[in-house]
């Protein structure tokens, strides 16, 4: 991992011709107390400033506050609003566009498979432009309480729920708010170089953060053989973006996730907000573009959170529920 340190300042250096024989004991003895106060002059405004963070202790403060918040978001569930707006090149050959909009309202929640160390991010889809989805509580009911499936099958088929009614012509399954926190825990920050950047515009018009003094903008590229987001085909799709992140508390106010090459750009971006029934940051919108070259096709989404309430898992009952 390479850690690139924004800037290092020190107390500024001064240099002093050296003074001997009776002269220095006469301006030694005069000056003395001179000398003393010229250097508590000096030197009080440094010693009074407190320390500015390194890039390393950013990072380092801002993957132990994911790892609180990750454990914090596993016992929440949101409800999502997410539009999607796709149009896609027909193949006719006239030009014409096929031009589709979908509103999904989901339950949003984090679940750890059992076994596994990190958690996945699952969007249980119950309308579908304002008609309630027929067989989700079969499919719930498959995925979570049949105690034969394997914890990877179980993953594969949280992955599945989450983008079945995804629509346009890119196929993707990482579109969550949560993912690119994965990016800053400590088993993946190796994958990743780190620097400060100077730029404080989220992408696709997200508002910035209301407050900008205390946080800092670090910019992430993925730079690991193998990638964490890989394409239908097993080719790797490095990621990059930027983290927005208090310097003093490691708190993540915004990400940044794009993933572009020949086939595929794509853009996610998420905001996090203070919500004080819950005592901590929550992410209350996602937007997204993608666009592919091949066919012709851009998908643009929005997602809001809402109604934020604390649950637990129940096993003894014979059909999912929702509350």
């Amino acid at each position: 991992m390479a850690l690139h340190s924004d800037s290092a300042f020190g107390p500024p250096t001064r240099q002093w011709r050296p003074i001997t024989g009776s002269a220095a004991r006469t301006r030694s003895s005069r000056r003395s107390t001179g000398l003393v106060l010229l250097w508590l002059v000096a030197l009080a405004p440094q010693t009074g400033r407190a320390q500015a963070p390194s890039l390393i202790d950013v990072l380092a403060l801002a993957t132990d506050y994911v790892d609180q918040l990750d454990d914090q978001l596993s016992g929440i569930v949101s409800e999502e609003r997410y539009e999607q707006r796709s149009r896609t090149l027909e193949s006719c050959g006239f030009g014409d566009y096929d031009v589709r909009r979908r509103v999904l309202r989901s339950d949003f929640l984090l679940i750890r498979p059992e076994g596994e160390e990190r958690h996945y991010g699952f969007r249980d889809v119950f309308e579908v432009n304002g008609r309630p989805v027929r067989d989700r509580q079969e499919r719930l009911t498959t995925l979570f309480l049949d105690t034969s499936v394997s914890a990877e099958r179980q993953i594969r088929g949280i992955r599945a729920e989450s983008a079945r009614y995804n629509i346009g012509g890119v196929e993707r399954n990482f579109n969550t708010p949560t993912f690119a926190l994965l990016f800053l825990q400590l088993s993946y920050k190796l994958r990743f170089e780190f620097d400060r950047v100077i730029d404080v515009s989220p992408p696709l018009g997200l508002d910035p953060p209301a407050d900008l003094t205390d946080v800092w903008v670090i910019r992430y590229t993925e730079v690991w053989p193998t990638t964490v987001i890989r394409g239908r085909d097993g080719r790797n799709l490095p990621a990059e973006g930027r983290f927005w992140i208090e310097a003093e508390t490691g708190r993540v106010l915004v990400t940044e996730l794009i993933v572009d090459d020949d086939a595929v750009n794509a853009t996610i971006t998420v905001r996090y907000d203070a919500d004080d029934a819950m005592g901590h940051l929550l992410p209350v919108e996602m937007r997204e573009r993608y666009d592919a070259r091949r066919p012709d096709s851009r998908v643009d989404g929005t997602a809001t959170y809402s109604h934020f309430r604390r649950f637990q898992v129940q096993v003894d009952v014979s059909r999912p529920f929702r509350d």
